[in-house]
């Protein structure tokens, strides 16, 4: 009603105006012309207008006070509805007292700050602040030193339990920190939530990596080396999720260091293996040999140590593993030995009848041509000298692309592959095992080398007391990783062969995919030829020779100790068996030699040097010069029973103090001659 009347308002000040300015255009029109009767008529015409439009208002007005009010709100406890644009944002009630806050001012140019001289000149305004942005949604941060438990209070020795703080590794933090770069920013996240993400899923994340950083002519081995991946994160199979990118890239890094150590225990590198003449004896070998010096009876399962191991099985395990469907015994080179068949080669050949020549030939005698007279395969006579060893020698375990260019064949270096062979030979008992039973025949063999705490009373040092439980079960998981195709088959048996390039296979994905994450800042080029492939990694590893190193000084520590307990041992029975077998009956005695002189006897010697030697009488007065040159000369020349007595007597005391001769001293005289 307001906005009406407002309206109404309008028009009429809207016609009075024109009514006035028509009034105003004839008056100005006519003035100074026409008669005053033209004047007054003009001017009632105008009353009589305004009056009619003053009427009309009025009755307009009338007409408006007698229609209902009708408006935007509604009357308290009234029956009519809420009309539905009153809950709209476009209805005017709901704007009418809409209100807006006045923006911040910009701030004073270089904060108010006053600036006098000629180095004002070179400060510069900061640039005008920027509209607002949304915030990034970014990958959480790595934790701080690479794990989560590194940034707790360290914990040591055996009271620690799970979540207590340990230091982080540097590599392992290098590694997750390249992992994390290629599934965030360069695949622009994993497949799937972090709250419900399943193994396949991490699977085909790594794939969708892998296909953006090879080339074109090794996109077809990606689905290969995200089996690294899967192998991985299978722990985790029946987990609600496998973590985000941090957790599967942190798994995948510490399940790497375990692959790569049984890699290493299972000597499958050209470094660990043996550099004597033959892989049955470490004779030949250097101090800088591998892990090969340590333990001996040799490799194959007719060998020292695999006729050792057989043993063990009979007498532990035996009836424990289940044989395939078709038993089959393996050959010296770990192949599926064939069947004995008798060739007599040197029986002689029934002569069989030449067939006719066709019509028209001549014979074979009469063609001008003839036969070759010559022996087309002779005996040469340099054949040892060109005797190519095994650690020249290739194997093919692999054909190359179809197209010719793509890749090459695979090959392995025949020393490493024979090795591989024997050792698998030796581990099956020379037969042909499934899966499974491989895979449970690996991990025994690795207990019963573990097991071996003393080599006292033994000729050969059999087993390696430096393994434990963990690189028993890392050997388990590599062979599972190795044989997962094969788990589902429990009839078909595989060879120490068959089993020996799955190995090598794998070896060379699994590398693959580290340095596809080692690169991870490094510009990919797709004009260069593929770097990959599923064989032997090349020696020149810097985490494997690591590896090698730490495995092989600790390997020596333990040996060391055990070979000085078996010395220390032997040294001891020897002296034992020594002492056991002393006869005190068949020493021999030492010369006495010549007899001693008897002693004086008291019988012999007259009585006063009897009295000399119990009451010795006191020296006289020194005399002067003269009488002692005299009684000097009286003694030379004289030579009375006197001093024969006193010369006996000096003889007797050096007897004494000599032999410890104790002589009683008389306490009064006895009569001469009745002895001591």
């Amino acid at each position: 009603m307001m906005i009406l009347s407002i309206a109404l308002l309008c028009s009429q000040s809207a016609s009075l105006a024109s009514a006035g300015s028509l009034l105003r255009a004839g008056t100005h029109k006519h003035k100074g012309r026409g008669t005053v009767a033209e004047k007054r008529a003009a001017l009632r015409r105008t009353e009589n207008g305004m009056a009619a439009e003053i009427r009309e208002d009025r009755e307009e007005e009338n007409r408006q006070e007698q229609m209902p009010v009708m408006g935007m709100a509604t009357v308290t406890g009234s029956s009519l509805p809420t009309p539905l644009d009153a809950h709209s944002p476009e209805s005017i009630a709901n704007v009418g007292d809409y209100a807006i806050e006045m923006p911040t001012p910009a701030p004073a140019a270089f904060n108010g700050e006053y600036c006098k001289g000629g180095a004002c000149q070179y400060r510069v305004a900061p640039p005008p602040p920027l509209p607002p942005t949304p915030i990034p949604m970014l990958p959480p941060p790595l934790p701080v030193g690479g794990n989560p438990l590194s940034g707790k209070e360290f914990c040591r020795g055996l009271t620690c339990i799970g979540g207590m703080g340990v230091p982080g590794s540097g590599a392992a933090a290098l590694f997750v920190g390249n992992c994390v770069r290629l599934y965030q920013d360069i695949a622009g996240g994993m497949i799937g939530d972090d709250s419900s993400r399943t193994v396949v899923e991490a699977y085909q994340s790594f794939e969708k990596v892998c296909r953006l950083r090879v080339g074109p002519l090794e996109v077809g081995a990606c689905p290969g080396y995200a089996f690294t991946v899967m192998g991985a994160e299978s722990p985790k199979v029946n987990s609600p999720t496998v973590g985000g990118a941090p957790e599967v890239c942190t798994d995948t890094y510490w399940w790497l260091q375990g692959f790569y150590q049984a890699e290493i225990d299972l000597k499958f590198t050209k470094e660990s293996l043996p550099k004597g003449s033959s892989f049955l004896s470490t004779d030949g070998a250097t101090a800088t040999d591998a892990l090969n010096l340590f333990g001996t009876g040799g490799v194959g399962p007719s060998t020292p140590r695999g006729l050792k191991w057989r043993e063990w099985v009979f007498k532990h395990h035996k009836n424990a593993y289940a044989s395939p469907l078709v038993p089959q015994q393996l050959a010296e080179d770990g192949g599926i030995a064939t069947a004995f068949v008798q060739m007599d080669s040197q029986a002689p050949k029934e002569p069989t009848t030449p067939k006719p020549p066709i019509p028209g030939a001549d014979a074979d005698a009469d063609t001008p041509r003839g036969l070759p007279k010559y022996s087309q395969n002779p005996p040469c006579a340099i054949k040892d000298k060109h005797n190519v060893p095994q650690s020249a020698t290739k194997y093919q375990i692999a054909p190359g692309a179809p197209d010719g260019y793509s890749y090459g064949p695979t090959e392995v270096d025949g020393d490493l592959f024979n090795y591989c062979a024997n050792q698998f030979s030796e581990i099956m008992m020379g037969f042909a095992q499934t899966a499974d039973v491989t895979i449970q025949m690996t991990k025994d063999w690795c207990a019963w080398q573990a097991s071996v705490s003393s080599w006292v009373g033994k000729q050969d040092e059999f087993g390696h007391p430096d393994w434990d439980h963990r690189t028993c079960t890392n050997m388990q998981v590599f062979m599972s990783f190795v044989l997962r195709d094969d788990l589902a088959d429990k009839k078909g048996g595989l060879g120490a062969q068959q089993i020996c390039k799955k190995v090598f296979l794998t070896i060379g994905g699994v590398h693959r995919t580290e340095s596809i994450v080692d690169d991870a800042w490094v510009l990919q080029s797709t004009r260069a030829a593929p770097v990959g492939g599923f064989g032997a990694p090349p020696g020149a590893d810097k985490g494997m020779a690591d590896l090698m190193k730490h495995a092989q000084e600790f390997a020596a520590k333990i040996f060391g100790n055990m070979r000085k307990q078996k010395a220390g041992f032997e040294a001891l029975n020897n002296a034992k068996m020594d002492a056991s077998a002393f006869d005190a009956n068949t020493v021999a005695m030492p010369d006495p030699g010549p007899p001693a002189p008897d002693l004086p006897d008291s019988n012999d010697a007259p009585g006063a040097a009897l009295l000399s030697m119990n009451y010795p009488e006191p020296e006289p007065p020194a005399p002067d010069a003269a009488e002692t040159d005299a009684a000097e000369t009286q003694a030379d020349n004289e030579l009375d029973g006197d001093t024969a007595c006193a010369l006996l007597s000096l003889s007797h005391e050096r007897v004494r103090q000599s032999k410890r001769v104790v002589l009683p001293i008389l306490d009064g005289l006895k009569s001469f001659g009745t002895g001591s």
